[in-house]
């Protein structure tokens, strides 16, 4: 048994990769997403809503966890599945951390409530630029992140 170190390189080279792909999938959910598709994200989101409100950051995790894999489920593309999954495992841990940024919690809803916005309008293009945008700021926060912990034990 052993564990693979992520460095900060894996990272900058593996999230455009998922923010791409997953980006593909908020694009294909939007062209087959049916109206009850829409209703059950909706629940979700209300779900996603609730625990930011609440700063319960492991289960926003859990929630947003479910959103995405419903979005790539919508996408019904099993190769975009395979490959997203692969990807996922490796980052799993930096996206739950991305999450304590300050600031960031917030920032995620707000990204999250653009796809669904985009979704609801069956707007592929919009739903596949929002994705995007909402995987890359996660790197970009897990940036910052890694900043202020080297500057706190610099300090």
């Amino acid at each position: 048994c052993f564990v693979n170190q992520i460095t900060e390189r894996d990272l900058d080279e593996i999230f455009p990769v998922i923010a791409l792909l997953e980006g593909r999938c908020a694009f294909e959910a939007a062209s087959n997403a049916t109206d009850a598709d829409l209703l059950a994200l909706e629940q979700m989101h209300d779900r996603l809503n609730r625990c930011a409100r609440n700063r319960r950051i492991n289960d926003y995790y859990q929630a947003n966890f479910a959103i995405h894999e419903a979005i790539i489920t919508l996408a019904n593309n099993r190769w975009l599945a395979q490959v997203i999954g692969d990807l996922r495992k490796i980052v799993k841990l930096a996206r739950l951390q991305q999450l304590h940024a300050p600031g960031r919690l917030e920032q995620s809803l707000s990204e999250h409530m653009a796809v669904f916005a985009a979704l609801k309008a069956r707007d592929a293009e919009g739903a596949e630029a929002a994705m995007r945008t909402h995987l890359t700021r996660q790197r970009v926060a897990l940036r910052e992140l890694a900043r202020s912990n080297t500057s706190r034990i610099t300090a």
